[in-house]
């Protein structure tokens, strides 16, 4: 299922300066989303992308901030544990080098989302995750 926009009422501000907007989709079987951040000439300042594989479960995420290199990895959900079974928080880990395979399955799950955005929100973001080299046969 493609992106929805989460109305920017909803969608915490926490970045001084900046406008966050937020997509996510509505899939039962995995799915991800995407936030981004623009300043007040509504460039993209920086992105975080995720995306959950189904039906394997595994976790990926791709965040960039303007200035800064891609970063590609997955997410640690955490476990559930004790007499509460409290969850522990997801923890993003991140390589020196980032998996090609990870990157090409969230660069096409980028690619079938994308409609939604603004052209230039799409453009920038798919020029940042488009500099790391995809492999033939990545990961699908």
């Amino acid at each position: 299922m493609p992106w929805q926009k989460i109305e920017g009422q909803y969608v915490k501000q926490d970045q001084p300066g900046l406008d966050t907007r937020w997509f996510w989709d509505t899939t039962d079987r995995g799915g991800g989303e995407l936030v981004i951040w623009v300043d007040d000439a509504d460039v993209v300042q920086g992105f975080q992308l995720s995306y959950e594989q189904w039906p394997s479960g595994r976790h990926y995420v791709a965040h960039w901030s303007a200035g800064s290199d891609l970063q590609v990895g997955t997410v640690d959900e955490g476990i559930t544990s004790g007499v509460r079974m409290r969850k522990q928080s997801a923890i993003m880990r991140f390589t020196d080098q980032p998996d090609p395979k990870v990157t090409a399955l969230l660069q096409r799950y980028f690619r079938t989302n994308a409609s939604i955005l603004d052209d230039a929100h799409r453009e920038s973001i798919s020029g940042v995750l488009n500099d790391v080299p995809a492999p033939a046969g990545a990961v699908g």
